[in-house]
């Protein structure tokens, strides 16, 4: 399945730019974040070699991410004064977040098209992980564009981060 060809290098690349962007990073808060991230994009690559041997048994769940990255973003709140953000940073998770936005089009569209019930709840669960991460990535690029600290967790609207 090409499909499947294309979210492998997908989720390769993805996790290589977390691991990328955690290396350019000095706040600890957003190397675990980042780190967490790549984490679970080499997940999914399991899950889709696996899916590519036709074992559709593979776990694409992480049911503990949520919960750790929201505890790590407390914490990158509570130091935001001992920060120092380069806002050229910004564009990188910008581009990371269009990335995952283009994996959650192909898994939900190739949901679409398949037909075995198993495969299609597979790649739906990890469309809603795609779509997770661009949220998380959408508060990181709003907490580092945000000049006065202050008010960003507040804001944050952890409710469409809901367990996949």
């Amino acid at each position: 399945m090409e499909v499947l060809k294309t979210a492998l290098q997908l989720e390769i690349d993805a996790e290589n730019h977390y691991r990328s962007l955690a290396a350019q990073t000095e706040d600890v808060g957003l190397v675990n974040i980042l780190n967490r991230l790549a984490e679970v994009e080499q997940r999914h690559v399991h899950v889709i070699q696996a899916m590519m041997d036709e074992n559709l048994q593979a776990d694409a769940g992480d049911d503990t991410f949520i919960e750790e990255v929201k505890d790590l973003c407390q914490k990158l709140e509570d130091s935001r004064s001992e920060i120092n953000i380069d806002t050229a940073q910004i564009k990188l998770y910008e581009h990371a977040k269009a990335r995952e936005l283009e994996a959650e089009k192909l898994y939900y569209g190739a949901a679409e098209t398949e037909t075995d019930p198993e495969t299609v709840a597979l790649l739906k669960r990890l469309g809603a992980q795609e779509t997770m991460h661009a949220q998380i990535l959408d508060s990181i690029i709003d907490f580092l564009s945000k000049a006065e600290p202050g008010g960003w967790l507040e804001d944050a609207e952890w409710y469409h981060t809901d367990m996949y």
